[in-house]
């Protein structure tokens, strides 16, 4: 049975890096990408495969920012899913130079955003056997 892995923010940075290690080490995965942007998710999905071409990649649209969105998502990952294996909440931290109160407040929410997933998921999970759960 192939380990079933979500990792929100996989569309760059970390979250990016995280797939292409994941796949390395083992190329039978199934990686869901959870991603804001929907078509920079597809242009990952799309060269994650072709250089894995015996994983399984999917992707989920999510703005862990947005409690809409994370609702949306997570009903979304529990029809598709019996499981997670694996949950790497990389999503909502992002370095702003220009620093003024809005910048902050944003920050502050793009912070708590992962708790926001973290908390449905970990949820509607708890009953599976055998989870990880993994916040950067």
């Amino acid at each position: 049975m192939r380990k079933v892995v979500l990792i929100t923010g996989a569309s760059s940075g970390v979250g990016l890096a995280l797939c292409r290690r994941l796949l390395e080490e083992d190329h039978e995965l199934h990686l869901c990408l959870a991603c804001r942007n929907m078509s920079k998710a597809e242009a990952v999905r799309t060269a994650l495969l072709a250089s894995h071409p015996t994983a399984e990649v999917s992707t989920v649209q999510v703005d862990v920012s947005s409690l809409p969105s994370v609702f949306q998502a997570s009903k979304e990952l529990k029809q598709r899913f019996q499981r997670f294996d694996y949950v790497y909440l990389n999503a909502g931290i992002m370095p702003n130079p220009q620093l003024n109160i809005k910048a902050l407040f944003c920050g502050l929410f793009s912070r708590f955003g992962n708790w926001n997933l973290s908390c449905v998921i970990v949820t509607v999970r708890l009953s599976s056997s055998g989870h990880h759960l993994v916040m950067q």
